[in-house]
């Protein structure tokens, strides 16, 4: 798994792809995107076209754009950190203090 990106979710409960990934999914205005969950994880797709005999010409171009890209990031190491288990002790940290500030602005959300 390669991070290509971010982006936040806004207060009209909206989260908006980056440009990246849109282009790579070739989208265009009126595309539809939809979303799965699976092994725990959140899938975005592009809604393609199944022509006859089950081929998803589209779907397939797009999983190898997606694959040739991720490929040209596997190679960047994270500098951050070079022992793991100190990289942990600090997510875990981090995380904690993370979690205590989205539940506060949980809370405020769920007042407006």
């Amino acid at each position: 798994m390669v991070l290509i990106g971010k982006s936040k979710f806004d207060g009209n409960r909206r989260v908006s792809l980056i440009k990246k990934l849109a282009d790579l999914m070739d989208l265009i205005d009126g595309d539809e995107v939809q979303y799965y969950i699976e092994d725990g994880e959140v899938i975005v797709r592009k809604k393609t076209k199944e022509y006859p005999g089950g081929f998803d010409l589209e779907g397939e171009e797009i999983k190898e754009r997606l694959r040739d890209y991720e490929e040209s990031l596997c190679g960047v190491p994270p500098e951050e950190f070079a022992d793991e288990d100190e990289a942990r002790r600090y997510a875990e940290e981090q995380y904690a203090k993370d979690k205590v500030t989205r539940q506060l602005l949980k809370k405020e959300m769920e007042k407006k």
